[in-house]
């Protein structure tokens, strides 16, 4: 491809600005990310944990994070306090995708904790996702899958790839957004705020 066409392209997507629903209101990660609750919403990457994080931080309450033994149970808390509070973190272990999905989706309708995060190999599928969305709706809840694999057609309010650049510094790409359109952000961590500094991508790349 041109190289004067993908800086168009990219200069398009990092303009963006993504709105959610104002049925349950939003989390505003840094201006202009805002991610909708009462949705579900999908981050793919080395670095969707980092993603994860910041949502949590610019939440409040408990946060119920259930997933594989393997995978939920390496989460350090001398690595997370960089970010928020271990002590809000309900951690829930499952022993195979049913009982993952079982539990992500009775937290998410049971209206005990404001954001709940579902750690799959793959992404839900349509039937898969439209029950997490359908619970995520009746609670106001935030859900957020990390799919460590692939994605999969799904009801997701938004999809987003997320890399590490460096060891501070993060591209946070917003490949499906419902009721927005896709954005592109370079992020890196103000630790005095605890909250992420975004930067339209293609300004960062030409910095």
């Amino acid at each position: 491809m041109n190289e004067d066409i993908q800086i168009r392209r990219l200069q398009a997507v990092a303009a963006a600005g993504l709105q959610g629903p104002a049925a349950h209101g939003h989390i505003r990660l840094a201006q202009p990310v805002e991610l909708a609750r009462g949705r579900v919403h999908e981050i793919l990457g080395e670095s969707a944990d980092v993603f994860a994080l910041a949502a949590i931080a610019a939440a409040s309450g408990p946060v119920l994070w259930t997933g594989l033994r393997r995978d939920v149970g390496s989460l350090a808390p001398t690595g997370l306090q960089r970010f928020i509070d271990p002590a809000r973190l309900i951690l829930v272990f499952g022993g195979d995708r049913g009982e993952l999905l079982w539990a992500a989706e009775t937290a998410l309708r049971a209206r005990s904790a404001p954001c709940v995060i579902l750690e799959l190999k793959e992404g839900p599928g349509l039937k898969e996702s439209r029950r997490l969305q359908i619970a995520a709706e009746e609670s106001g809840a935030i859900g957020l899958i990390l799919v460590q694999g692939r994605a999969r057609t799904s009801a997701a309010e938004t999809r987003w790839q997320c890399d590490a650049v460096r060891e501070d510094a993060w591209n946070w790409i917003c490949t499906k957004s419902k009721r927005g359109r896709p954005g592109a952000w370079r992020v890196s961590w103000r630790e005095k705020t605890d909250a992420p500094d975004l930067v339209a991508l293609v300004a960062a790349a030409s910095a």
